[in-house]
């Protein structure tokens, strides 16, 4: 078990150190090339959109935008790489069906494909093999890690198996959420993944069409630092005079 989880952290968190770079004024820089935005109408709705842009020449531009979904109980506060405080907010904690809000890094790639057939992607990828898991028993020393069930000693009553029976793991990407210092409770197993339909959230993940996983999982670089955004539309709008982030287009459906 201590091996393998040596093993998986440094992928699980491969763009986990990304400096925020202070310019000459404002606003503020983040050093990405990449960036996706993900955007909800407020902090209750599952439904939202995701934009992806490169960073060319100091200007985003967009590469593509697809739909959504998020949490069944829409977004919440998260801990990201960039501590976000936002007055009245709901924050993320174990078990709220929310996903998480804010500014985050993004971990390995994973699917049900051997590494063969995924050589295809620029970041570090795991084969979701068949035993195992994402411990997420806030109690387990284990909390938010990916350990195999046959070999690891059961110090954990809750977990999910990143196998499944169905496709939703079939591709997917780790979002660094409570991960740098990982804090009991605050909500572990966040990822990027396929979704049922559009109109089931998730329990906290943040999901998509096969078709839309498979175009982010192509165009996303691990050596372009490559970020998520995520947030509520009007707080994103807040955020972007922060960090310089760009202008969305076309703002998420209001209920």
């Amino acid at each position: 078990m201590k091996n393998l989880t040596r093993l998986l952290t440094p992928f699980l968190f491969a763009c986990l150190s990304i400096p925020v770079l202070a310019q000459t004024g404002t606003p503020t820089k983040l050093n990405t090339k990449q960036l996706m935005v993900v955007v909800t109408s407020d902090w209750d709705n599952l439904q939202g959109k995701l934009y992806a842009f490169n960073r060319v020449n100091h200007h985003w531009v967009l590469k593509f935008s697809n739909e959504v979904v998020v949490g069944k109980t829409g977004l919440a506060v998260g801990d990201g790489f960039v501590p976000l405080a936002i007055t009245g907010a709901p924050v993320k904690h174990e078990g709220d069906k929310k996903s998480p809000a804010g500014i985050f890094s993004i971990g390995t790639a994973f699917g049900y494909a051997d590494k063969r057939g995924a050589g295809w992607i620029k970041n570090p990828y795991i084969r979701a093999f068949d035993t195992l898991i994402c411990v997420d028993d806030a109690r387990s020393p284990n909390y938010n890690k990916l350990v195999a069930k046959d070999t690891a000693k059961a110090d954990y009553n809750s977990f999910e198996y990143m196998h499944r029976k169905d496709d939703f793991y079939k591709w997917g990407l780790f979002i660094n959420h409570n991960t740098a210092k990982t804090t009991p409770g605050d909500g572990s197993c966040i990822f990027m993944h396929i979704w049922e339909n559009n109109h089931e959230g998730t329990v906290g993940c943040t999901a998509m069409t096969e078709h839309h996983m498979l175009r982010v999982l192509h165009w996303i670089n691990a050596k372009n630092n490559p970020l998520l955004v995520q947030l509520p539309v009007d707080e994103y709008s807040k955020l972007r005079k922060v960090y310089g982030l760009p202008a969305i287009g076309i703002r998420a459906n209001r209920k």
